[in-house]
């Protein structure tokens, strides 16, 4: 379970680089694009502190980042996601995590679904974002699971 997960997330990281490389040389200034890619990138930083019991208040979910921010937020979540795979004594993820919610409520969930949830989150607004760039005559790159373990 644990080489899978590691894999999700390098494939992740490989998908999240393609969007940031479109961005940057597209220029893309767009708020509803900068807002996607934001929370996407917000989010797994969100899990991770969760997990590991760190406060999640400094994150806004919809917080708008520029450009930069984006780079240099998607290179530590990236990396934080793998050290905390590495680092991890448990090779099924089983373990339950409390945790309150963007609006306070309180949930248990364990480590395995969170990751899936995380991974399976990005995926889907790489989709939005696909999608909003087609709307603005940008090719998006392509961020298919298939095509990067065909690459790999």
């Amino acid at each position: 379970m644990k080489d899978h997960f590691r894999r999700l997330f390098r494939y992740n990281d490989w998908a999240n680089q393609r969007v940031l490389i479109t961005y940057e040389e597209h220029n893309v200034t767009d708020d509803h694009l900068l807002s996607l890619f934001s929370h996407l990138i917000t989010i797994q930083i969100i899990w991770l502190n969760r997990i590991k019991e760190i406060p999640t208040s400094p994150f806004p979910t919809w917080e708008k980042y520029k450009l930069s921010e984006l780079r240099t937020m998607t290179m530590e979540s990236s990396t934080n996601w793998m050290n905390y795979m590495e680092e991890h004594q448990m090779a099924t993820f089983e373990e339950m995590i409390f945790y309150k919610n963007s609006e306070g409520r309180r949930y248990e969930n364990t480590i395995r679904d969170i990751i899936s949830h995380v991974i399976n989150h990005s995926t889907y607004h790489r989709g939005q974002i696909a999608r909003a760039l087609r709307e603005r005559n940008i090719e998006p790159p392509v961020t298919d699971y298939i095509t990067y373990i065909r690459l790999k």
